[in-house]
């Protein structure tokens, strides 16, 4: 089988799956490191866990590492400035010019986004050009901002006001 044939076909896939756009941001000594994704599912809710996936040569990458915190930072329908600037080549202390930062005893955070995730990385799994990182939930700070930032086909978008009120988001 053609294995670029089934890139390219299993990318046309992913793009048509609606995602919430996330920010993981982490934090060893002084060094905050944040990138976008939306490679973040729950694992299961008792006990509450989360993975994530990210790819080996993003910065973040080198400061995951078990038994520290990571963060999912759920952006907001107002972040989208944040989720682009997360996933450019600039890297460093300019991703964290957003007002809305606080780094705080062993992570950082986003307290303009619509919720934060603090977990504690239990498990890696490396998996080709990407690792899974496992994480049990230790908080979950809920910041009543709107509803989340989607993505699906390239664009950004957010939940229809119907959808935010079946969810109880509102």
């Amino acid at each position: 089988m053609n294995n670029s044939k089934v890139q390219e076909d299993f990318l046309i896939a992913m793009r048509g799956i609606t995602s919430t756009v996330n920010v993981i941001s982490a934090k060893l000594k002084e060094e905050c490191h944040a990138m976008t994704a939306t490679s973040v599912a729950s694992l299961s809710l008792s006990p509450p866990a989360m993975i994530i996936c990210v790819n080996k040569e993003a910065s973040i990458h080198n400061i995951l590492r078990k038994d520290k915190k990571f963060v999912i930072n759920v952006l907001s329908n107002k972040q989208q400035n944040l989720s682009e600037l997360c996933s450019s080549s600039e890297e460093g202390e300019s991703r964290f010019n957003d007002e809305g930062w606080v780094a705080k005893d062993e992570i950082v955070f986003n307290s303009n986004s619509v919720s934060n995730i603090i977990c504690n990385c239990t498990g890696i799994v490396d998996h080709s050009t990407h690792s899974v990182f496992f994480g049990d939930v230790m908080q979950v700070k809920i910041n009543n901002q709107g509803r989340a930032l989607l993505y699906r086909c390239l664009l950004y978008t957010s939940p229809s006001p119907r959808d935010v009120e079946e969810c109880g988001m509102d």
